[in-house]
């Protein structure tokens, strides 16, 4: 590894080996750096950018502003005491940092505002200023109900004023979901035996999310079956997962060399975190000319796959870990749809056959054809039945209808 030389740039070892990294500017206080370098010790984008930062006199303080101390009663101090509650620490550290980011930037103009004033067309009207960004003005919404829900549970307010505010990118179905053609060539781009395939293989047959599949081991499969808890919501309401070693998957693990504790290990054998393994996947994809696919669609890919063989919204959420069956019923429905489709061309292209076998030729009867049913004449005396009432004939009453 080169080592990394950039100006003001020091490195300090702490006492337990540590590797430390500052920015020294002469007249200016020492400024520590917080990114990663990339695991091969080479300079991350994420690094630069704080060290640009730094060299142009910007503290770094994890990528937000700092909440200043203002009155009580206003939007930031109720801010301040939902970060510190147990409701928000019970989330993940990713989740944590994603809300903290999205709601602080939005408490730089609403802080100083009183908390009780927020309206709905207030919330409205921050969504529609983002709408050029559909999916960071619908994650605003989303946040802004779970803060201002807290609130009306501790009574700060007497109502939610984001309740029944509507997404703008309702359209959207999220990440892409894989199809056979894409799986099929990224493992032309990645055969057996390599790390990209062996990812590809346990999204595929776990449906796990790439927080789960990043640390999947030996140590996870007992009895034939992969036994891990997802690491969403792991800390607020744990979902353990039971589902079965597929022998496709068997075979794939066997041919790949993988870690002691993680399947899927870097270059240096070292396992992935959650992020870099979402960085290296998309590398993967990118490699096999898929730059619109992700990790998360191979598992929606997976969960279509399963509704397409029969599999009910009960046994989709024991696999994919969902508490809601409507999540489960989404792939059920589109695959009904698929079926249903599927079943309509098939009776009609019956009905096509059938009408192209010729018919035995009809028997004429005083110059009318007429089927075996039909061959009775009309009793004498015109239309009707026992009685002589009359009845219109039936393709008659139809055409005026």
């Amino acid at each position: 590894m080169a080592p990394v030389k950039l100006r003001y740039l020091v490195q300090d070892i702490d006492k337990r080996s540590n590797v430390r990294w500052y920015v020294r500017v002469p007249g200016r206080k020492k400024v520590r750096l917080r990114a990663k370098l990339n695991e091969d010790g080479t300079l991350s984008d994420a690094f630069m950018a704080a060290y640009s930062r730094a060299v142009r006199g910007v503290e770094e303080e994890q990528g937000r502003p700092k909440l200043q101390r203002v009155a009580e009663g206003s939007f930031r101090h109720a801010l301040t005491r939902y970060y510190a509650s147990p409701l928000f620490k019970g989330h993940e550290a990713a989740t944590q940092r994603d809300k903290r980011s999205v709601l602080d930037r939005y408490a730089v103009k609403a802080g100083p505002l009183p908390l009780a004033a927020f309206r709905r067309e207030d919330i409205e009207k921050s969504r529609d200023k983002r709408s050029e960004r559909p999916g960071a003005a619908d994650k605003l919404v989303k946040y802004l109900k779970a803060f201002f829900a807290w609130c009306e549970r501790e009574r700060l307010i007497a109502a939610n004023p984001a309740t029944g505010v509507k997404k703008i990118n309702t359209s959207s179905e999220g990440f892409h979901a894989w199809t056979p053609d894409e799986v099929r060539q990224f493992e032309k781009a990645h055969p057996i035996g390599s790390q990209a395939r062996l990812a590809l293989a346990l999204l595929l047959h776990t449906g796990g999310r790439r927080g789960d599949i990043y640390a999947l081991g030996p140590q996870h499969i007992v009895g034939g079956y992969f036994s891990f808890v997802q690491e969403k919501n792991r800390r607020r309401r744990a979902v353990r997962i039971d589902i079965p070693v597929r022998a496709e998957l068997q075979a794939v693990i066997a041919a790949t060399p993988t870690g002691d504790r993680s399947f899927i290990v870097s270059a240096h054998g070292r396992p992935y975190t959650k992020e870099s393994f979402g960085n290296r996947f998309r590398d993967w994809c990118n490699e096999a000319g898929l730059p619109h696919c992700s990790a998360h669609g191979v598992r929606k890919a997976a969960a279509t796959i399963l509704a397409e063989s029969g599999a009910t919204a009960s046994e989709l959420c024991a696999v994919f870990g969902w508490s809601k069956l409507e999540t489960a019923e989404i792939y059920v429905r589109k695959a009904q749809r698929k079926l249903m489709a599927s079943n309509a061309f098939a009776r009609l292209d019956a009905q096509t056959a059938r009408k192209s076998v010729p018919l035995s030729a009809a028997k004429i009867i005083d110059g009318t054809k007429r089927t075996k049913s039909n061959e009775k004449s009309k009793p004498v005396g015109g239309f009707g039945g026992p009685g002589r009432t009359r009845t219109y004939n039936q393709t008659v009453m139809s055409g005026r209808l």
